[in-house]
């Protein structure tokens, strides 16, 4: 099930969330539905922002109103499923998940590969890069310099926690170091996190700080911290500074609609710095960290719990970030060896 998580861990309030939990329901249909309702009722905190995004704009009691109609007592565990899979998917929330013994369910979409766009690391590494680049044993860096143009330095970062989990050492953020210092003679850098998976705040933080040319504070955070829906804590600032090996010539950052997560709050780290240029596609767009319940017949899903938003106030759950720099990739190009956004990218830069 660990497979199924988008991985932003943000040590953050958690130790008022014991205010959510209490007794289970009776795991029959409608207490299983109920139980899911009121948790995204009084947890979820995003739920206004989320019935507003529909069309027409709904509330949640609507929402119970339309999908507990459909509950009946006798009804077999995948019709139910498929009930508050339907109700779910309104929230369109990638960091929201159903999961049974015979079934996983994304809010956003995530588990569907018809929602992927189109890209390879492999077409880039075969057809872009000078000797097909240098990946790091674990795979998280793919980096190198371009066969067309030898000046301009390429950095692919596949997530921002090694692994399924966030259990283990996170020592191999620190090669980020040794490979800024190999591109240290290139003139322009493209950062590709299309298909970054997220991760833990402090790879996203360490990694973003080596691009940094001035501090900036770049997402506000709340965290829903009672049951009512305005019940949320104090804002908390996250910040970018220059630390480290550091990399401050001109930046294209790279994302895609896959760029989830830790890969979001890295966009918006890196947007704050004045020589870098946002291009690809639009992200993800889910910020929060998420926490995991289990119902009373086994089933589990995770509630967002949090509400960040850019310095402006500006929230892009459920929309994404987009780049001022609208590229797509296309399969067929793909299956030609050609990534349209890659190579406009490096059009961008001198």
């Amino acid at each position: 099930m660990k497979a199924y998580k988008s991985i932003l861990i943000l040590l953050l309030g958690l130790t008022s969330c014991n205010i959510f939990t209490g007794p289970d329901p009776s795991s029959d249909p409608i207490g299983i539905f109920n139980r899911i309702w009121k948790d995204f009722d009084e947890t979820y905190a995003l739920i206004d922002l989320k019935m507003g995004q529909l069309t027409p704009p709904t509330t949640w009691n609507d929402e119970y109103t339309k999908y507990s109609a459909r509950i009946s007592p006798g009804m077999g565990d995948e019709t139910l499923f498929q009930v508050c899979c339907d109700m779910l998917k309104d929230l369109n929330d990638s960091h929201v998940y159903l999961l049974s013994p015979f079934r996983a369910f994304n809010s956003g979409g995530r588990f569907d590969t018809a929602n992927n766009e189109p890209f390879s690391l492999q077409v880039i590494k075969n057809n872009y890069l000078a000797e097909s680049g240098t990946a790091t044993p674990d795979g998280m860096f793919v980096y190198g310099t371009f066969t067309a143009k030898p000046t301009i330095g390429y950095i692919y970062i596949a997530g921002f926690a090694k692994g399924e989990t966030e259990i283990g050492s996170q020592d191999w953020v620190k090669a980020i170091d040794s490979i800024i210092n190999s591109l240290s003679s290139t003139t322009a850098l493209i950062v590709d996190i299309r298909g970054n998976r997220g991760g833990l705040q402090a790879n996203v933080d360490y990694i973003a700080n080596r691009f940094a040319s001035a501090e900036r504070d770049y997402v506000e955070v709340r965290t829903k911290n009672g049951t009512g829906r305005n019940d949320f804590s104090s804002s908390i600032t996250h910040t970018i500074k220059p630390e480290g090996t550091r990399y401050t010539k001109p930046i294209i950052l790279l994302t895609n609609k896959q760029t989830i997560s830790g890969g979001e709050w890295f966009t918006l780290a890196l947007r704050s710095q004045p020589h870098v240029t946002h291009a690809g596609s639009t992200s993800a767009g889910a910020f929060s960290l998420s926490l995991e319940r289990q119902l009373a017949n086994g089933w589990i899903y995770s509630v967002s719990v949090q509400k960040v938003t850019d310095m402006d106030g500006a929230c892009y759950e459920g929309v994404g970030i987009a780049p001022p720099i609208l590229t797509a990739n296309s399969a067929v190009n793909i299956a030609s060896n050609i990534d349209d956004q890659l190579g406009n990218a490096l059009t961008l830069v001198p």
